[in-house]
């Protein structure tokens, strides 16, 4: 009986091409729409917990508090957790006035396994081989901080030369593309304002342009010096625009966090934390909700097109009044006719899901882009090490298909039931 139906109901689709392809168009846009945007969505979202578990949940970000940011917090106590500005304020480097504060005193805490910091100065760059000069972010670092913190220096990899030393003093380490707009090598020198530099290291092109994990931005143009050598050039000894601390692993993060507060507060150096875990959450919240609003707004469009079955089903019925009359005084219940008509839009349904699914699997990759484009996310992702790339778990596509044949038989059953309730002898009347 059923494989009878699925035969009729393919016959009758067949019969209505047009109608019926354009029925399953609707289904197609609402459930690609959709398949496109989760897929996005749980791309970006796993990128992100990849990019994490790889630079580590140990490590607490610290940024000097400034002026106004450090006030007292509900619980009274001052430099609180960073939120939305210390993310966004950790993840470009510190991108603030650079502000004196009291390293020393995380030698005082035992939980501390590593810590580094660094400074950002825009600089006058100059040298022999550049016409004229350039207005560059320098970097000051503190011995060893990109070996320590490799998560946070993604892309600070050494391609010719070597990185610097607690020895070294007017050293420079650059970016591949800043080291050929000024012309220098190993050995050559770069003049900072007034004071010359040798290059002892390039580092190597990037694997992806300008990728510069969570404390620098562009690799390619990047200048770095040791904290000493710039607190010389432009004094203010002490002033960081970040600093990274490693908690020993096992040790609580939060417990962490707030001693590491207590302590430079205490020293008259008050400043704001925030974590990777912390940023991981923000940024999983936000990608979160911007995917179920757009999820949402497809899930409009798949409306439309269940209302499209609908409308389909209805001038079905209707179409076909004297073949259903005809199968009734042959002996087909109301349930077969029911049946029949069910089958038939569900036909659409899945029909228009299963392409609607391929189509959302061939349009995700580019709708990535342009999305991350659109929404000034392409060059956080890049600085973060994170890709776009589109997720398809077995869920989502079991889903959208069963929604999309779902869909499909609702907006059948009102129409399949008024075609089962037509008497016979008004339907064989029926003209």
């Amino acid at each position: 009986m059923v494989r009878d139906f699925l035969r009729l109901s393919l016959k009758s689709l067949r019969h209505r091409s047009l109608r019926s392809w354009l029925t399953v168009l609707g289904i197609v846009v609402g459930v690609a729409a959709v398949v496109a945007l989760i897929a996005i969505g749980e791309g970006m979202q796993r990128s992100v917990e990849r990019q994490f578990e790889t630079i580590g949940y140990n490590t607490v970000i610290v940024l000097p508090s400034g002026e106004g940011v450090g006030e007292d917090g509900p619980d009274g106590e001052t430099g609180r957790p960073a939120g939305m500005m210390g993310l966004m304020g950790g993840m470009r480097g510190g991108m603030g006035e650079a502000t004196a504060v009291d390293m020393s005193v995380i030698e005082q805490l035992p939980m501390v396994t590593k810590a580094g910091a660094q400074r950002i100065e825009t600089a006058m760059v100059t040298s022999e081989g550049m016409d004229g000069q350039g207005f560059l972010r320098l970097t000051g670092l503190t011995p060893d901080m990109p070996e320590d913190f490799p998560g946070y220096f993604g892309g600070y990899v050494i391609g010719e030369g070597r990185t610097f030393t607690v020895a070294d003093q007017n050293v420079m380490v650059l970016g591949h593309a800043v080291a050929e707009d000024l012309a220098v090598g190993i050995g050559d020198e770069v003049v900072v304002e007034t004071t010359s530099f040798e290059v002892i290291g390039i580092l190597a092109q990037p694997d992806e342009e300008g990728r510069g994990g969570f404390t620098i931005g562009n690799m390619r143009t990047a200048l770095f010096v040791p904290m000493a050598a710039l607190e010389e050039l432009y004094g203010d000894p002490g002033a960081i625009t970040q600093a990274l601390v490693e908690v020993t692993e096992g040790y609580d993060l939060d417990q962490a966090t707030q001693l590491i507060r207590a302590a430079f507060t205490q020293a008259g150096t008050p400043v704001m934390t925030t974590t990777a875990s912390q940023i991981s959450e923000q940024i999983t919240g936000v990608l979160s909700s911007v995917n179920l609003t757009l999820s949402a707004i497809a899930g409009i469009s798949l409306l439309v097109g269940a209302i499209g079955v609908m409308n389909t089903m209805y001038m079905s019925v209707l179409e076909r009044t004297r073949e259903i009359g005809i199968m009734k005084a042959i002996g087909a219940k109301d349930r077969h006719v029911q049946g029949l008509f069910l089958i038939e839009s569900s036909l659409l349904g899945f029909i228009g899901g299963a392409l609607g699914i391929l189509v959302g699997v061939g349009i995700s990759g580019l709708a990535g882009g342009v999305i991350s484009g659109n929404l000034g996310l392409g060059g956080m992702t890049r600085m973060m090490g994170m890709d776009l790339q589109p997720a398809f778990s077995a869920w989502l596509i079991l889903a959208a298909l069963g929604l999309s044949l779902v869909l499909g038989a609702v907006a059948g059953a009102l129409p399949a039931r008024r075609g089962a309730k037509l008497p016979p002898v008004r339907a064989l009347r029926y003209e």
